[in-house]
């Protein structure tokens, strides 16, 4: 049986969390007005999500509590209480165990599972997709692809190809090759490990990493590929057994300073191909791109989805 701390098993992607519920919840929780914010509505009312049935279970023996849904993305240290922004939003049970009301969370920021995409094809991919989204640091993803093998974007006579990212900085499109991918889709390109392209670059050029499997990219700074390259060795001739301690992604990159509600993206174009627009996303925007595109991100259409 999972308490109110443990993972629903209806609610697979994410984790609870109970705070004692405040207000006059203890003398008459079951009260006729919701006790959370603007957004709390009521059991039977119009906007109350159902709780899983493990949530219902858990509210049995947290009586007066919220019950908040924590995105299993965030990964904090034992003792370290979940940021705002994970959490998808709480119930709250009555004096008798009941979930009695239920409260969105506008600050939640959705993570690469709540926008339905595939699967990640690489490490790289799925670390692209969690920076995109907030839930890790610029620097862990500059370490990750300082190590990694690519695919290269060339141009038709095979030199490197040079793509123009949304703020107007030229860079070289790079992307995670994977069998999964339909090679007849794929852009011309060459496969190589990372410090071999950092030798090829032209003076100026930076790395533009794309997603193979969502619609995200992230631009690199060839300073900060050799400046992980090198704590990576220097870190490995000292028989360290883990990675350098890269910096922790609390604050929303300023590149994503906005995120939609949870959205249910419809059919991406082709990834590959140029009818993909730059654009900055904005309170009604979500993540962007795919290789071969020339952006780093594509508008989402907003929407529900569910995450349970």
């Amino acid at each position: 049986m999972t308490t109110s701390s443990g993972t629903p098993d209806d609610e697979r992607e994410n984790t609870a969390e109970a705070d004692p519920a405040g207000g006059p919840a203890g003398a008459d929780s079951g009260a006729s007005a919701p006790q959370g914010g603007p957004g709390a509505v009521l059991k039977g009312q119009e906007g109350f999500r159902e709780p899983p049935e493990d949530y219902v279970k858990a509210a049995k023996v947290a009586p007066n509590h919220w019950l908040s849904i924590i995105d299993r993305h965030w990964n904090g240290d034992e003792d370290e209480a979940p940021p705002s922004w994970a959490s998808l939003g709480r119930w709250r049970s009555d004096e008798n165990g009941e979930i009695v009301e239920w409260e969105k969370n506008t600050e939640y920021r959705p993570s690469p599972d709540a926008y339905g995409w595939a699967p990640p094809v690489s490490p790289v991919d799925a670390a692209v997709r969690l920076v995109a989204t907030g839930y890790a640091s610029e620097e862990l993803f500059a370490l990750m692809l300082a190590d990694a093998e690519v695919a290269v974007c060339v141009d038709e006579n095979g030199g490197l190809a040079v793509t123009e990212a949304s703020d107007g900085t030229e860079a070289v499109p790079v992307f995670s090759a994977s069998p999964e991918l339909e090679e007849d889709r794929l852009p011309p390109h060459e496969v190589m490990l990372v410090t071999d392209l950092l030798e090829r670059l032209p003076e100026g050029k930076e790395v533009l990493f794309l997603s193979s499997s969502a619609p995200v990219g992230q631009l690199v700074t060839v300073s900060a590929l050799r400046e992980s390259k090198a704590d990576l060795e220097r870190y490995e001739a000292e028989g360290g057994n883990e990675w350098p301690e890269p910096g922790r992604a609390d604050d929303r990159p300023d590149a994503i300073t906005d995120l939609p509600d949870n959205a249910a993206l419809e059919d991406w174009p082709d990834f590959l191909t140029g009818d993909q627009r730059t654009a900055t996303r904005t309170a009604d925007d979500g993540p962007e791109t795919g290789p071969g595109t020339g952006t780093e991100r594509k508008p989402a259409e907003p929407g529900e989805v569910d995450e349970t």
